[in-house]
């Protein structure tokens, strides 16, 4: 069920590709390195701590992945440090929907980093609205487009405003969204439901 479900987050998020899943035990009994470059490594966290580490470090030896994103059952602070400092990019819960996971995926590949906030609250909750309101119905249109793949300049060109007007809506939709980036806006917007599954298709 979870090579299903990966499957068909992987193909939304990079297109057809192979997937190899592995249990711990064959990680462990694995000697010979891919021939192929790994580029994601998508992996379940033991809920041992000791396990969990020592599986990540396997991993990484043998499969030198380009990006790890760890999907964990329980959060562990300690341990989600310690899987960033060993450079794993992602760390979010399994209980994550598949729009979610998506944008997760997409991040790492992307070169972002995902992670609980660091104030141990859940995992990308829905923050406070700031003074003065959440986001306008300007800035919902642009996000849309942003989670779409729509460049600045496109954006413009779409909603007929100039290309310095959409970049002062779209720092102000990261100030409130809280991210630095298109990927982690499009990651956050999609786990908060601020866009429908219509404004997550990529147009033809």
């Amino acid at each position: 069920m979870l090579r299903v479900a990966l499957e068909h987050v992987l193909l939304k998020a990079r297109g057809p590709g192979e997937l190899i899943v592995l249990s711990s035990r064959q990680l462990r009994e694995m000697t010979a390195v891919p021939a192929r470059e790994v580029e994601l490594l998508i992996m379940n966290v033991h809920p041992d701590a000791a396990q969990a580490l020592a599986t990540l470090e396997r991993a990484l030896a043998l499969l030198a992945p380009r990006a790890v994103l760890a999907l964990y059952e329980t959060e562990n602070a300690a341990l989600g440090a310690a899987f960033a400092e060993r450079g794993v990019r992602g760390y979010v819960p399994q209980s994550l929907n598949a729009e979610a996971l998506t944008a997760a995926v997409s991040l790492v590949l992307a070169g972002g980093e995902c992670y609980p906030r660091r104030d141990a609250t859940p995992v990308l909750p829905l923050a406070p609205r700031p003074p003065g309101g959440y986001l306008t119905r300007r800035q919902e249109q642009i996000l849309s487009l942003l989670v779409r793949g729509y460049s600045m300049r496109e954006i413009a060109r779409q909603i007929g405003i100039s290309a310095a007007t959409v970049k002062s809506h779209v720092r102000a939709l990261y100030w409130k969204l809280n991210v630095r980036s298109q990927a982690e806006a499009a990651f956050i917007a999609r786990r908060r439901g601020l866009v429908g599954p219509a404004d997550t298709e990529q147009d033809d």
